[in-house]
C-alpha cells in the first residue's frame, strides 16, 4: 500500500467511525447507508442515511496523489475495492455490527443519482449470508461423495 492510499485509508476509516459515533448518539436505526464520491469542486465522500440525509461529508484530500498511480478507467473500481477494505477490517466491521439498525442493513455505493453501483457491505444477524465460494465448495463436495458413493456399486451384466 503507497502513502496516498494509506492516508486516504485512514480518512475513510475515520469518517465512517464519525458516521457510526453521530448515528448512535442520535440513536438512529438505519436500514441503509449510502456513500458517494463528490468530484464536482472539491473531491469529498458523502455519507447519507436511508432517507438521503446527509450524515457526514468527508473532503479527500489524498485523492489526488491516489488516482495519479491508476489509470482513469479503473478509478472507480480501484476506490470502491477500497472501500470495501476498509469497511471490512475488523474493527470497522464490528463498529457497524453493534450499531443498531433495522435489518438487514446494507452500506452501499452510489452515483449522483443514488442508483447502487456496489454493494460495500452487509450485515444481517437474522440470516446467514452464503457466499459464492460456499456454492463451490458444497458443489465439489457432492461430486466428491457421489463419486465414492457409485464407486462402490457394481453393475451385474
Amino acid at each position: 500500500m503507497n502513502r496516498s492510499q494509506e492516508i486516504l485509508s485512514h480518512s475513510l476509516h475515520d469518517a465512517f467511525v464519525s458516521v457510526l459515533m453521530k448515528v448512535r448518539s442520535l440513536d438512529m436505526q438505519l436500514s441503509d447507508m449510502y456513500v458517494r464520491l463528490d468530484n464536482e469542486d472539491e473531491v469529498s465522500l458523502i455519507v447519507y442515511d436511508d432517507n438521503d440525509n446527509i450524515l457526514h461529508t468527508l473532503q479527500l484530500d489524498a485523492w489526488e496523489e491516489w488516482i495519479a498511480n491508476i489509470s482513469p478507467e479503473d478509478t472507480e473500481q480501484q476506490f470502491i475495492a477500497l472501500l470495501g477494505d476498509v469497511v471490512n477490517r475488523e474493527e470497522l466491521y464490528n463498529l457497524f455490527n453493534e450499531t443498531e439498525y433495522n435489518g438487514p442493513f446494507s452500506l452501499l455505493y452510489v452515483d449522483k443519482q443514488m442508483n447502487v453501483l456496489a454493494e460495500l457491505l452487509t450485515i444481517d444477524q437474522e440470516n446467514i449470508m452464503i457466499g459464492d465460494d460456499f456454492w463451490e465448495k458444497m458443489d465439489r463436495e457432492l461430486d466428491e461423495f457421489y463419486e465414492k458413493l457409485m464407486s462402490d456399486i457394481r453393475f451385474k451384466k
